[in-house]
């Protein structure tokens, strides 16, 4: 169907400054050309097939459909923070009290709403970077400027950022993610988390911790995420990446100085995640071991994933790429080791050979400047022996350059 527009129908002038903005930041490049069909994409943070519950979440709406109790309710209205038996879940899973739990639509849907309740066009957020390009994204949605906080493999600059903050810099939010931080796969120090939110307290500004990695450690210790006793800490997070993002669940812990705020936003918005979805996966969370047993094997899945990845890298690549084992989470973030090795011409000779990857500049806070050297590989999704074989393939595009 063909669209024309009706002469001296000003279009410009209908949208809003907000529909009209595109944010130079964000996103993850152009979009692959002339790629096969069946190629193999080590690119988003998608979870494994296998590791999803598919048997137990159609159990859990088979049940709740079933159930008298449930059946008809779980198709009506319901209120803007969520069933209490899915706050009830997540307030223990965080460690806090149920009246700082508010249900979302993901993790995405959840730093949206933060950001609607704190920022102000032209305010300066603090981000790491690299960083989630998406995010970036968002923030250019809401008119804020972001400032870089360079991450390393020791971990976040907060040296440089403190040394800032006295000179005058003040963000209304730092926004981190804490556990293999995407894209660089690093995990934050309990010292630098209790520091970061030490920052926020003294300088006014909210620490916000966008975390769903953190149940995908499949190597090291845990580490305690930020502390939620602050009114300078929220929390984020989604069944994203462990039950399924077609869900389109996640949370907010949050305190209690924002809730209302939150709230409110939410309500004014679209009112409330699904609720069928709701009963239907606060039935599952509540049945005895089926979460952790998920989570335990996709850690297992993702494990043996990573091994075949790094294992490939260091048999074909050994000379050219530098990283470091990843520790969980679904991503690892490589450098080549050659300054006069050009990432976007193998990338585009790795897709005429069937295999694709992120380029690290995208993941640049500061528009695709830096990370020339740096390149993303995402493994979660990809079995072993493709795994193996998109190695290979990368392995010529750099032989080729």
């Amino acid at each position: 169907m063909t669209s024309t527009l009706t002469p001296g129908f000003d279009t410009a002038a209908l949208l809003s400054r907000s529909g009209a903005r595109v944010s130079p930041a964000g996103g993850f490049g152009p979009a692959a050309t002339d790629i096969p069909a069946d190629a193999i994409r080590l690119l988003g943070g998608v979870p494994a097939n296998e590791a999803l519950p598919v048997e137990h979440l159609e159990r859990a709406f088979a049940a709740t459909l079933r159930d008298p109790a449930t059946s008809a309710a779980a198709l009506q209205y319901s209120t803007a923070p969520g069933i209490e038996a899915l706050r009830d879940w997540v307030a223990a899973h965080e460690g806090t009290s149920v009246d700082r739990v508010l249900v979302t639509n993901g993790a995405l849907h959840g730093l949206s709403l933060t950001f609607a309740a704190l920022l102000d066009p032209g305010d300066v957020v603090a981000v790491e970077s690299p960083t989630f390009p998406l995010t970036l994204r968002l923030l250019g949605h809401y008119g804020a400027q972001p400032v870089p906080v360079p991450v390393s493999r020791e971990g976040l600059d907060l040296d440089s950022f403190e040394q800032r903050l006295r000179a005058g810099l003040r963000p209304k939010l730092l926004y981190l993610i804490p556990d293999f931080q995407n894209p660089t796969g690093t995990t934050l120090s309990p010292a630098d988390r209790d520091r970061a939110v030490a920052l926020g307290e003294r300088y006014g500004f909210v620490v916000v911790s966008d975390n769903p990695y953190r149940d995908l450690r499949f190597a090291g210790e845990m580490v305690p995420d930020l502390n939620l006793d602050s009114d300078a800490t929220v929390r984020v997070n989604t069944f994203s990446k462990t039950l399924g993002p077609g869900l389109r669940l996640g949370w907010l812990a949050a305190p209690p100085w924002l809730l209302p705020a939150l709230t409110r936003l939410r309500a004014n918005t679209d009112q409330h995640s699904a609720l069928l979805t709701q009963t239907a996966v606060a039935r599952l969370l509540h049945t005895p071991d089926v979460f952790d047993t998920v989570v335990t094997d996709a850690r297992a899945l993702y494990r043996e994933r990573a091994t075949a990845l790094t294992d490939a890298l260091r048999a074909e690549l050994s000379d050219a790429v530098e990283f470091d084992d990843p520790e969980g989470g679904i991503f690892l973030w490589a450098r080549a080791t050659d300054p006069d090795v050009d990432l976007a011409a193998v990338r585009l000779r790795a897709q005429s050979l069937g295999t694709d990857f992120a380029l690290g500049r995208y993941f640049d806070p500061e528009g695709a400047i830096h990370y020339t050297d740096r390149f993303r590989l995402g493994f979660s999704n990809i079995a072993p022996e493709d795994l193996r074989t998109a190695v290979s393939r990368i392995a010529a595009a750099f032989a080729s350059h």
